[in-house]
């Protein structure tokens, strides 16, 4: 799908295989005059805000077309004519966030792989029908740009789905599936950014110090500075610890490496379980002997060592298998024929930038074919083979307020839309009260540059970090709190995904889930669907006779405490994500003592579950003064589910006087 060329500032969107928003007027803008067939009629374009022959844009809006395609366009100038194919009329979706949107099927084959046999053996559907268009990454400080850089449609395919986004695919898949229109991504999306990356400086007007900040990256000679002194310590770094690692200048990856002297290891875990390696900051060296059998030797294997901090890179039998050099992505290697009958060996040199080394627990860790599963926990051999200072830290312009906006959201803004996908807020984690209000000054922003109804549909984060009793503090609370609270803005919707995390990785893999929950929420804004979305909300609470009643929204046929519905929920985000201890449900209730000075915190289970009705008995409390559910970063308590398998959404109540006397 070749983008336009020989025309000056056509949008890369508008190129063969696009997707344009039905029912709307279609913008095409340009640096010169243009004539435009399409669908029998000639548009011209006309001048708008030309100062001179240089500084002249061209506007043509075309007429608005019914879902349907493929049509072609016809594009002239006075010196060439360009034809436009394979174009389609459907709905066009905004995909913004971070890392959790921005990540591909390629990351999500080994548990959705069925998805491409889909694709395979689509009929009744043409999932051709779903196309993804991925802006490219780059930032700009100085100003809105009216164009993008670059990119490319892509016609979802078993050869170019590993490149969709997951949590959008499985969006438009449901969408696509229920309406039979054509689905437009317009990928946004880029790991680690805060949500104010992603702002205009109107957005952030209340936030004067964020518009300062991103503003003093707009002069070219100092982002030139920054980027050459970060690269350089980095690169210094990453030299000197290479050169000075004793182990790479003695092969220390070779199976006849004497390894008898090394000291033990249990693995996985962090490193800092050993005294000496606490703090570690260079290169170690991790080996360990295992034996394999004949059948094992003859089949194809794979390596998966979870996730490993920071970067490695991984030996078998003295031949490198793979390397990766940050912490998030699994380590999934394929040793190709190099493990033989008897005993092998599998090295790993880690590379620990910061003292925080570990091989992820709870994640598998094993060297496996589709017969037999050799299992690599357990005792290992370490030694160090340099130590280093900290690794400079390298600056990635991406994560300040501004850039991103101009850069990658200000042109899209100008075309019509279907409405916004959001997953975002894990890189605002270090202030978290203040979300809220940047996030409803971007919906609200973004609507005014676009259509003031723009629907903007929304993820709330998963559980992250090991399971506690709730917690106030707890700042992945605190954000999934400040995300519900948009939902008073109108045209929102949001996808509760609490249930569908993993304690241990930031980038959970479960997005088949999230994206099925974000087409619920589509559905019931935008067409008026009957479901429950976005799951039990709590509507009311009142104490009578010193028993808590709490009255939730959108239960379907009723609360329960059962495992999710499989026609929901894959069998993945149940086996991983869902740990019942009974039918009750639980809360927290904190009482004070009459001074004020000092808290109390018990866990008290439900007395009664009753359609959309929960009953908790609170007389054995003295001076009640708040109420939590699942409200932790990883609550342990999250059992409450709807009938229709979603789950309910975080609440904390503060009593008042009056009720803490009832």
């Amino acid at each position: 799908m070749d983008r336009v060329q020989g025309v000056r500032m056509i949008s890369p969107i508008i190129s063969s295989g696009m997707i344009m928003q039905r029912d709307a007027a279609f913008p095409i803008w340009s640096k010169e005059k243009l004539i435009v067939s399409f669908l029998g009629k000639k548009y011209e374009s006309k001048e708008v805000n030309c100062v001179s022959n240089e500084k002249c844009k061209w506007l043509i809006t075309l007429d608005p077309v019914k879902a349907g395609g493929p049509f072609e366009m016809e594009i002239a100038t006075n010196e060439t004519s360009i034809k436009v194919n394979d174009i389609y009329s459907g709905d066009v979706w905004l995909c913004a966030g971070q890392s959790n949107m921005e990540m591909m099927m390629n990351r999500l084959c080994d548990d959705f792989g069925e998805e491409w046999e889909i694709i395979k053996d689509s009929e009744p559907y043409d999932f051709s029908l779903i196309r993804q268009f991925k802006v490219p990454q780059t930032w700009d400080f100085s100003s809105p740009n009216d164009e993008l850089t670059g990119g490319q449609w892509l016609c979802a395919s078993e050869q170019t789905l590993d490149q969709f986004s997951g949590t959008a695919w499985f969006f438009a898949k449901e969408f696509y599936k229920k309406y039979r229109i054509p689905v437009a991504l317009i990928m946004t999306a880029w790991g680690g950014t805060p949500i104010e990356s992603w702002m205009s400086e109107e957005a952030l007007r209340d936030f004067p110090l964020k518009i300062a900040e991103g503003k003093k990256y707009a002069d070219n000679a100092y982002r030139e500075e920054i980027t050459n002194s970060a690269n350089k310590a980095v690169n210094e770094w990453e030299t000197n610890t290479k050169n000075n690692d004793i182990g790479n200048t003695q092969q220390w990856q070779k199976q006849e490496t004497d390894i008898s002297d090394w000291k033990v290891i249990f693995l996985p875990g962090d490193f800092s379980s050993v005294t000496e390696l606490k703090s570690f900051c260079g290169a170690i060296w991790l080996a360990k002997d295992f034996t394999a059998g004949a059948d094992f030797a003859s089949l194809d294997s794979k390596v998966w060592l979870g996730t490993i901090v920071d970067a490695d890179t991984v030996y078998i039998n003295g031949t490198e298998i793979g390397n990766t050099g940050y912490r998030y992505p699994p380590r999934k290697y394929v040793p190709k024929g190099l493990i033989k009958q008897g005993r092998n060996r599998i090295v790993i040199r880690v590379t620990c930038n910061n003292g925080e080394g570990s091989v992820t627990t709870d994640k598998p860790f094993q060297i496996f074919t589709n017969n037999e599963t050799i299992e690599l926990s357990g005792t290992w051999k370490y030694k160090i083979g340099c130590t280093s200072p900290a690794r400079p830290s390298e600056f990635f312009f991406q994560r300040y307020p501004l850039g991103n906006y101009n850069a990658m959201i200000s042109p899209v803004l100008k075309f019509p839309l279907k409405g916004v996908i959001w997953y975002q807020g894990e890189s605002n984690e270090a202030s978290p009260y203040e979300y809220e209000k940047l996030f409803k000054a971007m919906i609200l922003n973004w609507r005014k540059n676009n259509s003031k109804e723009l629907p903007f549909l929304f993820v709330q984060l998963p559980l992250f970090c090991p399971v506690s009793e709730n917690n106030e503090q707890h700042r992945w609370a605190v954000l999934r709190e400040m995300q519900a609270a948009s939902l008073s803005l109108p045209e929102t919707g949001m996808a509760a995904a609490l249930d569908l995390g993993e304690w241990n990785d930031i980038h959970p893999i479960n997005k088949k889930d999230v994206g099925i929950r974000l087409f619920l929420a589509a559905d019931k804004l935008l067409f008026g669907a009957s479901n429950s979305s976005p799951g039990p909300m709590l509507h009311k609470s009142e104490i009578r006779d010193k028993k808590l009643y709490l009255y939730f929204d959108n239960c379907a046929e009723g609360l329960t405490t059962k495992a999710p519905s499989l026609s929901l929920l894959t069998s993945f985000a149940i086996s991983k994500t869902i740990k019942k201890e009974d039918d009750n449900v639980y809360v927290s209730v904190i009482s004070g003592d009459e001074s004020g000075s000092s808290e109390t915190q018990y866990r008290l289970p439900s007395e009664k579950i009753n359609g959309n009705e929960i009953i908790i008995d609170l007389s054995g409390i003295k001076n009640p003064e708040k109420i939590l559910y699942a409200w932790a970063d990883n609550p342990k308590d999250r059992q409450l589910y709807n009938s229709e398998g979603l789950p309910a959404l975080p609440f904390k109540i503060e009593l008042t006087k009056g009720e803490k006397n009832v």
